[in-house]
């Protein structure tokens, strides 16, 4: 498996439980080389829909994190504050 970062591992995380709902509902008894189509296709759904939701709903806070470190080597906090004396109108 490829190097994962954290908000990554948190996003594959919050697949467990849906995929325990739909694994619980088709028999947790039945093996996974058992699974007809659609039952593969349910697990599927339900995971790739769950992280791709978190990734989402993650976005946002990585992406401030990441602006704030990019800050942190000294971009401007208002990047715009020296345009005043810029503006040709």
């Amino acid at each position: 498996m490829p190097e994962t970062t954290t908000q990554q591992r948190a996003a594959m995380r919050r697949c467990l439980r849906p995929f325990g709902q739909v694994a619980g509902e088709i028999g947790f008894d039945k093996p996974l080389a058992h699974y007809a189509e659609e039952e593969a296709l349910r697990v599927i759904g339900a995971i790739v829909s769950a992280y791709t939701e978190a990734m989402a709903l993650d976005a946002p806070r990585a992406q401030a994190t990441s602006m704030g470190q990019r800050r942190s080597v000294g971009l401007s906090a208002d990047a715009f504050a020296d345009l005043e004396d810029d503006i040709p109108w």
